[in-house]
């Protein structure tokens, strides 16, 4: 019974570990850091709300960790997925920014 445990035991195990090196871990932040994060995912909103064509603000999850902005969500066209980038990237204190925006009907 030993000999079929230790296949799967193994198989288990590297499963697991490899599971766990995909995780991605990020420094707690300083307190100007994370004040700084917070303003831009309220300057992110403010850019949403001043565009009313990518739709409503709602629709949309934006956060922010150590100045990098991660976008996710459906925007209409892959003009508004380019642009909604495009004017995130202007903003203030932005230094990166990680889109995964989708345009309806396309299965990225």
């Amino acid at each position: 019974m030993s000999k079929t445990k230790s296949p799967i035991s193994l198989a288990l195990i590297c499963i697991i570990v490899a599971g766990l090196a995909g995780c991605a871990s990020f420094d707690k932040c300083s307190p100007e850091n994370c004040a700084t994060d917070a303003q831009i995912n309220k300057d992110v909103f403010a850019l949403l709300e001043d565009h009313p064509e990518f739709g409503a603000p709602g629709r949309f999850h934006v956060q922010t960790i150590n100045g990098v902005v991660y976008l996710n969500g459906t925007v209409n066209s892959d003009f508004e997925v380019r642009n909604m980038e495009a004017l995130v990237r202007r903003l203030s204190d932005v230094k990166d920014v990680v889109n995964n925006l989708n345009p309806r009907g396309n299965t990225r």
